[in-house]
């Protein structure tokens, strides 16, 4: 069942979208009003799933589930990668690119994985820049400390590298 986003507890599980493009105000709604009604349908098992959305920078969506009521299964996870795959058809978006999101500002910059250590070695992705991680454990962590500096993130590896 869809619920406010505000209204999810912090130990909720979280999982991010991103897609490719920014996304424009229309596909927004469209994406808004897919993804409530499928909410509202959501299970597990048959037990309702209490779960909601937001969609941050006009191109990442954060999806959320209150476990405490009941736990996502495999199915139903699934079903929910499915939403996406059809809203990526529909609108022509791809929300499985991998691509690494540095945020400026209130805008993505996205910086294909292959690229990381050129973006870092000619300084066009520095330590303190924020991006996006890909996976974030639950509700908390995502309102707490959801962006990360490179250097907070898997990235610092190729820091290290970068500075030999």
């Amino acid at each position: 069942m869809y619920i406010p986003f505000e209204q999810l507890p912090d130990q909720s599980r979280v999982w991010v979208y991103q897609a490719n493009r920014r996304l424009m105000a229309n596909e927004i709604e469209q994406i808004s009003s897919f993804l409530t009604y499928e909410m509202n349908a959501w299970a597990a098992h048959g037990a309702p799933l209490n779960a909601s959305f937001e969609i941050r920078f006009g191109q990442v969506v954060i999806v959320a589930v209150n476990e405490d009521v009941n736990q996502a299964s495999g199915c139903s996870i699934d079903a929910s990668t499915r939403w996406f795959k059809s809203l990526g058809d529909l609108l022509q978006v791809d929300f499985f690119d991998r691509q690494i999101a540095r945020i400026q500002g209130e805008q993505i910059s996205l910086i294909p994985i292959t690229s990381i250590k050129d973006f870092i070695s000619s300084a066009h992705l520095l330590e303190e820049d924020f991006i996006i991680p890909p996976q974030t454990s639950d509700l908390r962590q995502y309102r707490n400390q959801w962006l990360q500096t490179v250097r907070e993130s898997w990235l610092k590896k190729y820091l290290a590298k970068s500075s030999v």
